[in-house]
């Protein structure tokens, strides 16, 4: 009889042998990716570290920008410019001569630096230039950098324009030239100016030799004379040439004497005209019938007479002959003369 065999166990039947698994085993493939599986540890991580360095810490990173940005600007403003600028010039000139070259008021300076530095700079801080001509020839004189003074530190000059001036010298020397009396505008209509003068009349000015030798009279500024009437006194200022000087204490008045205009008008073919009692004018015939008549005096009572005046001869009711009759004017306003051409007429009787 056929023994069972060891290997039955106590259900009747031994335990299945069970394989193993090699130990390099290579891992099982990956399926698909699905939605909710947890993402990769390597993406996690670096959206973590974006994460981060935009949002934590937020307003130390704003800070560092900001100072980033300032330190940025700095240097790469702050690099070398150049900019032009005015100084003044002043001249010192020998008591015994006069500068006769053209004066300059001012030169045109280049300076260069740090933008910084250049930006709060004001030109008013520089020195005006001083010109020594007191044992300078006549020539050029160069103008030179050390002749800026007051300059600020980091600043260097670069130009200087124009480079050198003309130095050209004359003797000064005192004259006494006449002072004119200068007006301006119109008196009023009927109104002239007698007399203008200058009070005093001379003055003493200083100079040049060559230019004071044609200079004859010094001019006042213009005096109004606009719608005035009557005589009048009124200072005036000088106007002195350029390179003449004078003492600046003097005063001078200008005395201006307004008077009525006179005229002399003519006044040709006026009617002679019969006046008197009694006289019937109808009945006279007069030769010749009219006359010329000059008048002389102010304007305004020249042009007043040539509206009233009438010439004429009187006659009255004993008048019965011919006759010479003397012409007469009506109507002459005081202070006018007058000449009549002619005289006399012949008045007849009409039959």
């Amino acid at each position: 009889m056929r023994q069972r065999s060891e290997t039955i166990g106590s259900l009747g039947r031994s335990p299945a042998r069970q394989s193993k698994s090699p130990e390099n085993a290579p891992p099982p493939l990956a399926g698909p990716p699905n939605g909710n599986d947890p993402p990769p540890p390597e993406r996690s991580v670096l959206a973590r570290w974006i994460h981060g360095a935009l949002f934590e810490n937020t307003g130390l990173k704003f800070l560092s920008l900001v100072l980033a940005v300032t330190v940025f600007l700095l240097i790469n403003t702050d690099k070398d410019r150049e900019i032009t600028v005015r100084v003044g010039v002043k001249y010192e000139v020998p008591a015994d001569k006069v500068l006769t070259s053209e004066q300059l008021e001012e030169v045109k300076v280049t300076l260069k630096g740090p933008w910084r530095r250049l930006r709060q700079f004001d030109e008013r801080e520089l020195g005006r230039i001083e010109l020594d001509l007191r044992s300078s020839p006549t020539g050029d004189l160069e103008i030179t950098h050390d002749m800026i003074s007051n300059l600020p530190p980091g600043l260097e000059v670069l130009s200087i324009s124009p480079r050198s001036v003309r130095v050209a010298f004359d003797r000064r020397v005192e004259k006494i030239v006449e002072v004119a009396a200068s007006v301006g505008g119109r008196p009023q209509h009927g109104y002239v100016v007698a007399e203008l003068k200058a009070s005093p009349p001379t003055i003493k000015v200083r100079g040049g030799e060559r230019m004071l030798a044609a200079l004859i009279a010094i001019k006042t500024a213009d005096v109004s004379l606009e719608s005035r009437t009557d005589s009048f006194e009124q200072l005036a200022e000088l106007v002195v040439p350029d390179g003449v000087n004078i003492d600046p204490t003097q005063r001078i008045t200008v005395q201006v004497r307004i008077v009525e205009e006179l005229v002399t008008k003519k006044m040709p073919s006026l009617p002679v005209a019969i006046r008197g009692d009694g006289a019937d004018a109808g009945k006279w015939q007069i030769m010749p019938a009219q006359v010329e008549i000059t008048l002389t005096g102010a304007v305004l009572a020249v042009e007043k007479a040539k509206e009233t005046l009438q010439p004429l001869i009187r006659l009255s009711a004993s008048d019965t002959k011919a006759r010479d009759a003397d012409i007469v004017v009506d109507g002459l306003p005081p202070g006018v003369g007058v000449r009549i051409s002619p005289e006399r007429v012949r008045v007849t009787p009409i039959k």
